[in-house]
Parts: structure tokens; C-alpha cells; sequence
């Protein structure tokens, strides 16, 4: 006799992904995995007295999204902090005016955190400085960071408290921008992020707590029961504190949490690699390394990364490439090019995130090395017009090629870079299959790709990405119960209705872990 059900999913327009089974009318639970997939009629029998029974009436049920890319602290962080973005602010003015607004609840002396600018969306088209912020305050210490996540500004207090003067030396691949006239810092810093934060206190307890338990319910709301933390600055200490917040449930997505290039060996020493099992529903990912060229110079140079690359894949480790322009792709497939030479291996599946630009040469490239890209539709659709406004046409013609890497046979994974972008799949899923973005212009149509593609790459090919598409990203009997309820089927409305439609619950482990 078959075990009872916990939970059962009846009366749904199911979309499973399953090639063996793509439609379904329900779906049954027990415990954290689904039990079975299949009518109305054949669940019935699994109907037990303690059995929770959902109607869907017609709904469109999918597998939990998964954000294979995104930075949940820093998300965390920023909403908490001063909105500084496009839809709150439009100019300079208004910038300093909202910063103000929370220096003045805020004790003199402490730190102020402002998130989200881009000069393309102020009326000035170009980033504030330190006397600018200054405006805003001279008593508290600024840090202002822009949507990218590649540059801050801090006002005079905050350049003061951090030791940066005319005397700082920039580290390697970064630039500290100054006046020409006295060589004194104007505030902006490009690629130093990291160098601030480690120096300015870390948010309190209290902090962190309130927003994570924001960027959980964020999350929540939009489907997702699984992210791929893309931090490269990832330690012991984040983990344990990633950790903590599966286990009080101030996350509630399942982690798999990258480790940067300091930390390779201390966790290689432990006996971790990539896909162990950490507890609390949080998983090792892989060794996250930043190419960029802020400097005009590739940073670090293909000989360092050419080392890095090998180091990291003759321990076993899987590795995930920050690359976004042409030059830095190339660096970051002949770096694996390189590594599989010199000790070959088959189901590596390192990782490009980003492959913000990639012409047709580097896609046959990366299809020869069988890589995965990890990539962002959703900035199509947050940032068409800006493309369409700043990239060279050179590039332009290669932007985001996901038609032409997907045709080529590779395996194709978004996620949403959050907080670069909101972390909505649908957005996401919408921008894949139309090429259009949020002001309604169209970039590089011929990389769209279909509906079920384009979902798939928030669902199993995210799953593929991090070793998990065995229980993750299909229904499928044994796979874990991790379903998202749909307010209608992303496969069938108009394409360009597809980001309105709404999450209406969502299922992790056979939990209802959100509802509208």
C-alpha cells in the first residue's frame, strides 16, 4: 500500500519540463519530495486523512524558480539602504535631497548607505562627487553605490574615515578618480567595492536580520526556491552566516554559495569542492573569479588567470568567470582552454557569468569547451535603452547572443545579478523571448529564443549549472517539492504579457513558503 500524501496540487495546467511527461493536471507531496505526477484521478488514491488538498482551478503550476546568479547579502543591504535609483531618483538634486532626508534621522558620526545610481538615468548624465554628497551632509560618512555594483562615491567624511587621499595608491585593477588640477580623490571609485566595504563597520545584527528577512519575502514573491550566490568575496564567515538564516528561516530559498579565489584553499584544506553538502539547506558552488578591464588593462593578467584557472580545476573545484566584454571573454576561454590541456576532464561545467558580449568565433569557442552560461536577460529589459544609447555598434551586434549560444548546443542559465537588477524570472523569461526592452525598443531580436527555453533557464538549466538538475527544475516523481502556482501559463499568454503575470504561492520542500 502507497504512503498518503502531505500535500496534494489537484485541478492545475501542470508544466513539468519533464520530456517524459510535459503536462500534468496534479501533482502529490510527501515530505520534501513530489511522490507523483499525473490526473486528478491517479492522485486520489494517495488522499489520506491528514492530506492537505489545494484546488489551483486551472492555474499554471512550474517547478520553483531558480536565480543562478545573485548576490543575497548585497541585496539584503540595499534595502535597507537610501533608494538612489532610476524610478527614485532623476538628477543629482534629487539624489542629495534623499540622502539628506535620511541624514537627518540618522546620529551624527554614522555611516550612511545610498544604493542604486546610474549616470545614464540623471539629468546630468554623470556620476555626482564628494561635494556634491557633501550637500547632503558633512556629518555622516557616504557611501554611494551604483547600480553595477563596479563603482561607489563617498562624500569627504567617508574618503576621511577610509584613508584615501591624495597619497593612496589605486589597487591593482581599480581607479580612484581625481582632480587633475591637486591629484585630491573627487570621491569616485571605480572597482572598489570590495576595498570600501572591508573597511567601513558591517551592518549591525539587527541589520542584516531585518533585511534579509526583506530580500527573503522579495524572493518569495517572485518564485524563487533557489539562488546561486555569485559573491566572489564568499568566506567561512558568510557561510556560517548564510547558514544562520536558513536555519532561523530569514531565508527561506535553498543557497548554493560560490567561494572567491582567497578562500580556495581554505576550504579545499576542510575537504570541501564544489556541491558539498554544507547543512541548512545551503551547498559549496563554485570558485567565483572577476575579470574587468576598468583600468584599460585586463585585470588579472592571462597569465595569473591562466594559473588561478588551472589551480582551481586540478582540485576539482567547478569555476564560475565574470566576463562581460569581448576582450574579457576571450581571456576567460583561453584561460579554460588552457586548464583542460593541461589536465583534461569531462561534466566540468565551469562557467561563464555575464558573456555580456560574445560574437559567433568565441560561442563555437566556449561550445568546444562545453561551457555553461550563466547570463541576465532581465538586464535587456532594464537596460535595453541604455544599450541602445552607449554600446558601440561593434559590440552591439554581439549583446547578450542567447539565441545563438543556445542553437550552438550550450546550456544557458539566468539569473538576475540582484540588486543590478530585481530578481524577477518573469521579467526575465519575457525579455529572453522578445528582445524588448521596459521603453518598448527592440535589441538584437535574433538572439530571442522560445518560451519553454527561456523558462528553462530560470528552472533546470539553472539547476544544470550547480550539479542539481537531478532533483531540481522538473516535476518529476523524487525530485524535490520545490513548485511555483502561476496566475496564468508564461508558455501560452502574449509574449509581452509574460512579466505580468503573477506569483500566487509559492512551494519549497513541500511547504507553502509564500502566498499572494
Amino acid at each position: 500500500m502507497r504512503p498518503s500524501a502531505d500535500l496534494l496540487l489537484c485541478n492545475a495546467n501542470v508544466l513539468t519540463l519533464d520530456p517524459a511527461k510535459p503536462r500534468a493536471a496534479a501533482v502529490a507531496i510527501r515530505g520534501d519530495r513530489i511522490l507523483l505526477v499525473g490526473g486528478d484521478d491517479d492522485i486520489q488514491p494517495l488522499k489520506g486523512p491528514h492530506t492537505r488538498v489545494i484546488d489551483c482551478h486551472g492555474k499554471a503550476v512550474i517547478p520553483g524558480f531558480e536565480d543562478a546568479h545573485c548576490h543575497p547579502l548585497a541585496l539584503a543591504a540595499s534595502l535597507i539602504s537610501v533608494d538612489c535609483g532610476p524610478l527614485s531618483v532623476r538628477s543629482i538634486g534629487d539624489l542629495i535631497s534623499r540622502i539628506h532626508e535620511r541624514a537627518s534621522s540618522t546620529p551624527a558620526g554614522e555611516w550612511i548607505r545610498a544604493t542604486g545610481y546610474h549616470e545614464f538615468y540623471l539629468r546630468e548624465k554623470r556620476h555626482p562627487n564628494r561635494w556634491e554628497l557633501d550637500q547632503a551632509t558633512s556629518d555622516h560618512p557616504v557611501k554611494l553605490s551604483h547600480r553595477s555594483g563596479h563603482a561607489c562615491v563617498l562624500n569627504s567624511l567617508g574618503l576621511e574615515r577610509l584613508g584615501i587621499s591624495s597619497e593612496t595608491p589605486e589597487p591593482p585593477g581599480s581607479i580612484i578618480e581625481r582632480d587633475l588640477a591637486t591629484g585630491e580623490p573627487n570621491g569616485i571609485l571605480f572597482e572598489m567595492n570590495s576595498y570600501v566595504e572591508s573597511r567601513m563597520p558591517p551592518l549591525t545584527d539587527q541589520e542584516m536580520d531585518r533585511g534579509m528577512a526583506l530580500a527573503n519575502q522579495l524572493l518569495l514573491s517572485h518564485g524563487i526556491t533557489s539562488i546561486q550566490d555569485a559573491s566572489w568575496a564568499n568566506s567561512q564567515q558568510r557561510l556560517r552566516l548564510l547558514g544562520h538564516f536558513r536555519q532561523e528561516g530569514t531565508c527561506f530559498p535553498r543557497v548554493s554559495m560560490m567561494i572567491g579565489t582567497d578562500d580556495l584553499q581554505e576550504f579545499a584544506s576542510t575537504g570541501l569542492t564544489t556541491g558539498s553538502n554544507l547543512g541548512n539547506g545551503v551547498r559549496l558552488g563554485a570558485v567565483k573569479m572577476v575579470l574587468q578591464t576598468a583600468t584599460g588593462h585586463l585585470s588579472p593578467s592571462q597569465e595569473d588567470l591562466d594559473w588561478l584557472v588551472s589551480t582551481a580545476h586540478q582540485a576539482g573545484f567547478q569555476l564560475a568567470i565574470h566576463a562581460v566584454e569581448q576582450n574579457e571573454v576571450e581571456a576567460a576561454v583561453n584561460a579554460l582552454e588552457y586548464a583542460l590541456s593541461q589536465a583534461p576532464r569531462t561534466g566540468h561545467r565551469h562557467r561563464l557569468e555575464h558573456c555580456s558580449v560574445c560574437p559567433p568565433r568565441l560561442v563555437r569557442r566556449l561550445a568546444g569547451i562545453q561551457a555553461v552560461i550563466v547570463t541576465q536577460p532581465g538586464f535587456i529589459y532594464y537596460s535595453g535603452e541604455r544599450y541602445l544609447a552607449t554600446v558601440p555598434a561593434s559590440d552591439l551586434e554581439w549583446l547578450y547572443p542567447i539565441g545563438s549560444l543556445t542553437r550552438e548546443g550550450l546550456v544557458v542559465a539566468a539569473g538576475s545579478d540582484a540588486p543590478v537588477s530585481p530578481p524577477s524570472p518573469l521579467v526575465g523569461i519575457e525579455a529572453a523571448v522578445t528582445r524588448t526592452a521596459e521603453t518598448g525598443q527592440v535589441v538584437l531580436e535574433r538572439e530571442a529564443v522560445s518560451r519553454v527555453e527561456a523558462l528553462k533557464m530560470y528552472t533546470w538549466n539553472a539547476a544544470y549549472a550547480s550539479f542539481e538538475e537531478r532533483e531540481k527544475g522538473r516535476i518529476a516523481a523524487g525530485n524535490l517539492a520545490d513548485l511555483v502556482v502561476l496566475s496564468a501559463d508564461p508558455t501560452q499568454v502574449p509574449s509581452k504579457e509574460i512579466e505580468s503575470t503573477e506569483v500566487l504561492m509559492t512551494i519549497i520542500g513541500g511547504e507553502v513558503a509564500w502566498q499572494r
